[in-house]
């Protein structure tokens, strides 16, 4: 050793020999061999499962049923279901039932509505349940990224929450199921895929074989008998009458609304405001001359089940004159055109805003109950005419 100033030892300089890729493996071999051969002393500390392996536990279980359609044909498979797990669970001495959590009348391709599966979810979440037990992949969930997403959140868990699917016999806790599971719910996606194909499918043959969907409950002026006919229901039709020649007396969609909301008119849908929206929607809607235009709407994508405006993407199919109109040709066609024309809508912005409708229902006189309907008439229009005409029927006694 050499003494460096201040009384500090500094060890000579040595030039370290460079090791070679061959030697590092034989020596890692060796580490290897040495700690087979020799035996190291290693505490083990147990895991928290270990200590508890021997005490029996009862498992928190819950089941989860699904059936799609509401119709009365699968009530009977739903009430099924739940009897059974009911049973099913109750009958081990190990098991605690915690619920059966049921959607009725619900597909299976997204869980955003499926109201009864996120409340499962959210007990797994709050460590209320240890187990699930459902019927298949394709009940649990048929869109595949949803499956495998609330599978993989489940088993993040502390502790994890196993699902047991019945019918494939995987449970999804043990290791060797992931490949399976991913397979599986794939084939349940592409089922669904595949029904709603056919079901496009046969609304599209029924299109063009000139069998329309009329869904008269959303149709202001129209309902159906016993037999599937269309008739016009008069009362409603005044309304839509109104709206009609209101527009074409230069009236906007929101004075039209506002006075219909005045005037305490209901919607088709039964609410007491109306909204300019609805208002265009009756203005735009060819049924109301007769005419059926089907596929205006079409669904892109069967899992997220979102209709979206038919612009040409796909093929639609009209049927003219093909119910009675309560709108004349010339008059629907005049609307169109004024909806659609550049000049009408800059005329309409250029103008003040119209006086409000001097629209009211009659509560006295011969005329009682009946309802004005003429946008063009003045009060005074009005009251000189009821006033004729009830005293045309105090003549005649």
């Amino acid at each position: 050793m050499k003494q460096a100033k201040q009384g500090v030892l500094v060890a000579p300089s040595v030039k370290w020999k460079s090791t070679t890729k061959a030697e590092k493996r034989k020596a890692v071999k060796e580490k290897i061999k040495s700690a087979y051969t020799e035996e190291a002393k290693v505490e083990v500390i147990p895991a928290i499962r270990d200590l508890t392996a021997d005490t029996p536990k009862i498992l928190r279980v819950a089941a989860y049923c699904r059936v799609s359609t509401g119709q009365e044909a699968q009530a009977g498979s739903y009430e099924l279901q739940v009897q059974y797990y009911t049973q099913y669970i109750q009958k081990r001495e190990d098991w605690e039932l915690v619920q059966v959590y049921a959607d009725e009348g619900i597909s299976g391709t997204n869980i955003r509505h499926r109201e009864q599966f996120k409340q499962m979810i959210a007990d797994c979440e709050a460590g209320k349940i240890d187990l699930i037990i459902t019927k298949s992949i394709s009940r649990f969930a048929r869109n595949t990224l949803d499956c495998l997403t609330v599978v993989r959140k489940l088993k993040l868990q502390n502790p994890p929450v196993a699902i047991f699917f019945e019918n494939e016999g995987i449970t999804t806790t043990d290791r060797n199921t992931d490949a399976m599971l991913a397979l599986l719910s794939s084939v349940a996606q592409g089922e669904s895929e595949n029904k709603s194909e056919s079901i496009k499918w046969a609304c599209r043959n029924r299109f063009s074989r000139g069998i329309p969907l009329f869904p008269t409950w959303c149709i202001l002026g129209y309902d159906k008998d016993e037999f599937g006919n269309v008739f016009i229901v008069e009362e409603e039709a005044e309304v839509v009458r109104y709206i009609y020649k209101s527009y074409l007396n230069g009236i906007s969609g929101p004075e039209i609304a506002k006075s219909l909301t005045e005037l305490g008119i209901p919607t088709v849908k039964g609410l007491n405001a109306w909204s300019p929206g609805a208002v265009y929607g009756i203005l735009k809607n060819e049924k109301y001359c007769g005419d059926v235009l089907m596929q205006k709407t079409y669904t892109p994508d069967c899992l997220t089940h979102r209709s979206v405006k038919n612009t040409g993407q796909e093929r639609q199919y009209m049927m003219r004159d093909y119910h009675p109109a309560i709108i004349s040709k010339d008059e629907w066609n005049e609307v169109q055109h004024r909806l659609s024309s550049k000049v009408y809508i800059r005329r309409r912005k250029q103008k003040p805003a119209p006086p409000p409708l001097n629209l009211q229902w009659n509560k006295r006189g011969k005329l009682k109950g009946f309802l004005v309907l003429d946008p063009s008439w003045k009060a005074k229009h009005i009251a000189e005419v009821r006033q004729g005409i009830e005293n045309h029927y105090r003549k005649k006694g």
